[in-house]
């Protein structure tokens, strides 16, 4: 499994991979970058994180990837739901956006859903 990080705090979401699937590669890159690798096969999937884990984290994603493939997993305020996560990948999701106050609780449920379910 291979991921693209962009948004806020990309060394501290790389850290949060890193910590819960060492063996997951990661690229810190920008948005823009990131969508170029997700259409090339490059990468698997894109995580960014924001204030509100919906605008910067993925908004450009929306843009170029499609609404179909990005979801926000982490709100402002909230906390991540693991039914919530599993409805999102099996839907196709491959852009997460969450919140930069939960990159560690949320990560963890993210990657283990991911990995639950990656080809």
């Amino acid at each position: 499994m291979k991921i693209a990080i962009g948004g806020m705090q990309k060394n501290e979401m790389d850290f949060a991979i890193k910590k819960v699937m060492p063996e997951v590669e990661t690229v810190i890159t920008n948005d823009m970058a990131a969508v170029k690798m997700l259409k090339n096969g490059e990468v698997d999937y894109y995580f960014g994180a924001c204030e509100s884990g919906g605008g910067s984290a993925i908004s450009i994603l929306i843009g170029l990837v499609g609404y179909s493939k990005c979801c926000t997993v982490c709100k402002n305020g909230g906390n991540p739901n693991r039914a919530e996560i599993e409805k999102f990948v099996k839907e196709g999701k491959i852009c997460f956006g969450m919140t930069v106050s939960n990159i560690e609780g949320t990560v963890p449920i993210l990657l283990e859903v991911l990995a639950e379910n990656h080809k």
